[in-house]
Formats: structure tokens, sequence, C-alpha cells
């Protein structure tokens, strides 16, 4: 049997490769073509008598009628069990799945069509149009991963956090003696389920135009669009119901470390940006530069990679590029919102044009839990007197920051421009 499938897949590609050759319009790959057309069909009816003569086969009318050798093809590609009437026809034969009555192998060596009058495969673009495969969109990695934030996948009814505050204190005791015991004190953070939908909805046309790979495409964008508003909500949700509270609306606004407290902090310069990360250690969550990773919008971005040491562009080293030799972690993102008035926690409000930069210290104390994924539903009945199919997806999840102590939001003041 599996000669015979060798067989048959070569003279599979041997007839692709002919119809390749009559879109290149190229008449010695065709010619070649033709001939491996000839040599494979002629190896694979040798292979089917070979096998006709191996076994004898009596499959009734009606199963032999309602069977296909393509969904036996596509079941062994797939590594699948046989189904319907295929699985009929194996068990009443007593075939395993892996083999294929040969009432599917009746193959011939016949004409290839379609053909021109002259004998020859149609060129390409002969009959219709063809079209390329579909690009899909463009989605940005997540920023919640790079902050750190753990996204679980948990069980229904999964929905309290516990944090430990405080504990006892160890002390050094004398022979006999020791210290009272303590109380672990917790924290019990509670996650509520948000629903997170989206949907598309296509028509038979649609997919008569654009080919079955129309809700392949849907269906993968879908999951991507999902994922990513997962992800805006977690760092731009406004807490208002039915959003989600996140980063940005969660955290205080503060101005960064080395700027007085004030409304406005002073335009960034190089040293204010390695700041940032130099004297934003507080020794317990972050001891190393490493241990901070910082999301920058595109205006403090644009503005960190014109600064130098000596305000000139000869150094070795722009703001950004002093922070990485660090070993912080600087990355740049379309969602933080563009320089404008922000107030800082404790002052009036900035008469300067500021700019949100999140860093953090302390990833998993930030939890987006996701109840069961998503959930994807197909259907065919609500629309079908119009022809359409509707597809639509389902995520249950919410955004908590269990402890706040390792993260921070600066006002980045990048324009000293007047708001």
């Amino acid at each position: 049997m599996n000669e015979l499938l060798q067989a048959m897949r070569a003279a599979s590609e041997a007839r692709a490769e002919l119809r390749a050759a009559a879109d290149a319009g190229d008449e010695t790959r065709i010619a070649e073509a033709r001939a491996a057309v000839d040599t494979a069909e002629t190896a694979l009816n040798t292979a089917i008598d070979a096998e006709i003569e191996s076994r004898e086969e009596d499959l009734p009318t009606e199963l032999r009628e309602r069977i296909s050798l393509g969904h036996y093809l596509v079941a062994r590609a797939n590594d699948r069990p046989l189904a319907g009437a295929e699985r009929e026809a194996n068990t009443e034969l007593g075939l395993s799945d892996e083999q294929v009555p040969l009432e599917c192998l009746e193959m011939r060596a016949d004409a290839i069509s379609p053909q021109g009058a002259d004998g020859n495969a149609l060129a390409s673009g002969a009959t219709q149009t063809t079209r390329a495969p579909i690009v899909a969109r463009v989605f940005t990695q997540t920023d919640a991963a790079y902050l750190g934030v753990d996204m679980p996948m948990v069980p229904p009814g999964q929905r309290a956090y516990p944090v430990m505050t405080d504990g006892t204190s160890a002390s050094m005791a004398a022979r006999g003696g020791g210290p009272d015991a303590g109380a672990a004190k917790f924290a019990i953070v509670n996650a509520t389920p948000k629903r997170l939908t989206g949907r598309y909805i296509f028509d038979l046309e649609g997919v008569a135009e654009l080919g079955a790979e129309l809700e392949t495409m849907l269906r993968a964008d879908l999951r991507a669009e999902m994922g990513f508003q997962l992800d805006s909500q977690i760092l731009l949700g406004s807490g208002v119901a039915p959003n989600v509270t996140g980063i940005l609306k969660a955290l205080d606004i503060l101005n960064p470390p080395g700027a007085a407290a004030a409304k406005d902090s002073p335009q960034l310069t190089w040293a204010n940006f390695r700041q940032v990360f130099t004297d934003g250690l507080d020794g317990k969550l972050s001891r190393t530069e490493a241990d901070l990773r910082s999301l920058i919008g595109g205006d403090t971005y644009t503005t960190a990679r014109q600064l130098y040491r000596n305000a000139n562009a000869g150094d070795a080293q722009d703001a950004i590029a002093a922070a990485a030799a660090l070993g912080a972690a600087v990355r740049r993102s379309f969602q933080i919102p563009a320089a404008g008035p922000i107030t800082v926690k404790g002052q009036s409000a900035a008469s300067k044009k500021h700019q949100r930069m999140v860093v953090s210290a302390e990833p998993m104390a930030a939890i987006a839990p996701v109840w069961q994924g998503i959930t994807l539903i197909r259907d065919p009945y609500s629309n079908a007197k119009d022809a359409q199919v509707v597809l639509t997806a389902h995520m249950l999840f919410d955004f908590i920051i269990r402890r706040k102590d390792g993260w921070r939001q600066y006002a980045i003041n990048v324009k000293n421009e007047a708001v």
C-alpha cells in the first residue's frame, strides 16, 4: 500500500509541475513535464495492478458510489481516523484506516483538461484572473507581556488573588527564650470577569470570490484582534464599565527621579533620562538597572534619541543607548498617548506638555487572568436567509495590580511646550 501511495503522490506532483510549466509558458519545461507525467502515471497504473492482484474486494454498490478518494487522502494527510462512508467501506472490507479500497483507485492516463485548440494547456490568465494569498493585518507585540504582566489561563470560579502584606519578625534569642510569633497578614484582591467581544460576518459571495482562505483568515485575524484589545485594555483601560482599570489609570503620575516637586518637571535631558534608571532603584524590588523595564511613547523616544551627554551628536551614546548600556530595557509603544497636559500627583494642572512613561520592577505583581481563553462561535443559521455566516469571539478577563510598590508612572517633559 505504501508503494501505491508513493506512486499516487508522484503522479500528483508531476501533474502540478505540468500546470506550473504551462503557466510559465516554457516549452522546454512543458515537454519535460509531460514526459514526467507519462512516466508517473505508468508507474501508478502498475502499482494499482499490483494492489488489485494482492487483494480481492467486494464493496456494495451503495457504498462504492458514496466513497471519495479525496476523503481518504485528507484523512491520511491530517493523521485523522476515517469517518462517514469511508469508515463504513473499510469496516465492510476489513481494511485499516491507512488502506484505500480499489474502487477509489480507478485512474486512467487521460489527457489533462482544460487545453487550448492547439492541444496545449491553457496559459495562465487565459480564462480568469487569479489572486495572490491574502496578506494579514499587522499587530504589534504585546506591551503587557513586555512589562511582565502575568496572563494565566484560569478555570471557572477562580477569582481571589491573595497578597501577603506583613508577617512575623525574627530576632536573636537567649538560651531558653524566643520571640513572640507575629501575624501573617494578607490582602485579598478579587478579579471580576469582564467580556471582550468581536465578530465578523461574511457571505457566500465573498467565499466564491476569495475562496475558502477567507474564513481561515478571518478566524486568525479575529483571534489576533482579541489579543491586541486585551493588551490595549491592560495598558489603557479607563475603569469605566465595561472597561478594566488599566496600568496608566491605576498608577499615580509622578515627576521623574531628580525632578523637584512641581506641576512641570524640567525638560528631559540626557542625565535626567539616565536618572530614571539609576535613581529609580529601590534596593529591594530593583537592585540593578537590569531589573527595570520601561515603556515610552513616540515623543519621548524621539527626544531621547537626540539627547547626548555633551549635547553633541558625535558622542558615542544617546540617552536610550546610555540606558541600555546600564542594562535597562526601553521599549517604544504607539499605545502611549501623545504628549499633552498631565497632572502630577499632589500638583496643580500642568502648563507644559508631558508624556507618560511606565517603569516596572515587580512584574508578577500585575495579573490579567483569562477565563478559558478565546471562545470562537461559528453561526451559519442566524443570517442564513442572506447567505451569511457570523463568526463571534468572546474572552472573559480582568486586570489587577496586586501590589504597586514596583511600578511607577512618570510625567516626562519632552517638548517644554505650553499646553
